[in-house]
């Protein structure tokens, strides 16, 4: 695997392209009290792959392949985080997972620099400690700022005035000509336009995947994600706590896209389900009750918002 290979799944400005969010594997609530401690068996052991790490980059040339020696280094400071993260979550201490993430990233690019190559089997490792790293600084910090326990969130939209262009479900892909299924519903944006995000949450992934272009993935209070794709600027970092209605980024048509629009989805346990099931009112206020609340329906009659979305030929991908 090389490096730009390993660049477009491991960090906040490039992941895994995948067709179903990265969701946490944490305790949904802590089991009992939070009490941080650092670990100093961790410290050292980072200080030490560090180190190890210099002294192998100065005696390799340029756009060689990553030595065993490396190979093993990266190996042993994957072991070590393992051991890190089996301890109990409640015990775990946010800056050694800060420290940890700082150098595992660090530590990444300067071997990219350096090397032309490394064993893809160890690449996708890290990428998966790094992911480990994230969601369980994530986990924190919903811990420390708790939600609410409720019922499927009655979600805002994330631009107005809101103009749905394509539906959920299946439809003939406007660029690939493919029937596909679509996985959220596309709103009609202005390129530049702030997006925010539909519910409170924890900001789990921010950058590139695939043909999402730049998104935005948070996490809500029940294992509930939100998605928000094809924007031009991505405002916010992973592990960032929102508020809901804050800026997560700003519309526009990066990736599989024909034209500027803010693709939305929501997802539960694993599964993609339709956002105007959850979805409010546009004029519905923030603090109406449920069953208050109605939810969004797109009008049947209306000529131009259809299930396949506009045509391809209006310049204008739904």
């Amino acid at each position: 695997m090389s490096f730009e290979e390993l660049y477009a799944t491991s960090s906040d400005s490039g992941f895994v392209s995948d067709s179903t969010p990265f969701l946490p594997h944490e305790p949904a609530r802590a089991r009992g009290p939070l009490v941080p401690e650092r670990s100093p068996e961790l410290e050292a052991r980072l200080a030490l792959f560090a180190e190890k790490a210099q002294a192998y980059r100065a005696k390799a040339q340029r756009g060689s392949a990553m030595p065993g020696e490396q190979v093993r280094n990266w190996e042993a400071v994957n072991a070590a985080l393992d051991a890190f993260l089996d301890l109990p979550v409640e015990h775990t201490d946010t800056r050694d997972l800060t420290r940890a993430r700082g150098v595992m990233e660090a530590e990444l690019e300067q071997d990219a620099r350096l090397y032309g190559d490394m064993p893809g089997s160890l690449a996708e490792a890290v990428v998966v400690r790094v992911g480990r790293l994230i969601v369980r600084a994530s986990t924190l910090r919903r811990w420390e700022q708790p939600l609410e326990p409720s019922g499927p969130p009655r979600l805002a939209w994330p631009v107005e005035p809101v103009t749905i262009t394509s539906l959920y479900g299946e439809r003939w892909h406007p660029i690939t000509g493919q029937l596909r299924r679509h996985s959220g519903v596309d709103l009609a944006a202005r390129r530049g336009q702030p997006v925010g995000v539909a519910e409170r949450g924890v900001v789990l992934r921010a950058g590139w995947n695939g043909d999402h272009g730049k998104m935005v993935e948070v996490q809500h209070d029940g294992q509930w994600v939100t998605r928000y794709s094809h924007l031009s600027e991505v405002l916010v970092t992973t592990g960032e706590v929102l508020a809901r209605g804050d800026v997560v980024g700003l519309a526009g048509d990066t990736g599989l896209a024909t034209g500027v629009h803010v693709h939305f989805e929501l997802w539960h346990d694993g599964s993609a389900l339709d956002p105007l099931e959850a979805l409010v009112a546009p004029e519905a206020a923030p603090d109406t009750s449920d069953e208050e609340r109605p939810v969004a329906r797109m009008p049947a009659e209306s000529p131009v918002l259809t299930s396949q979305g506009r045509h391809p030929a209006t310049g204008s991908r739904p």
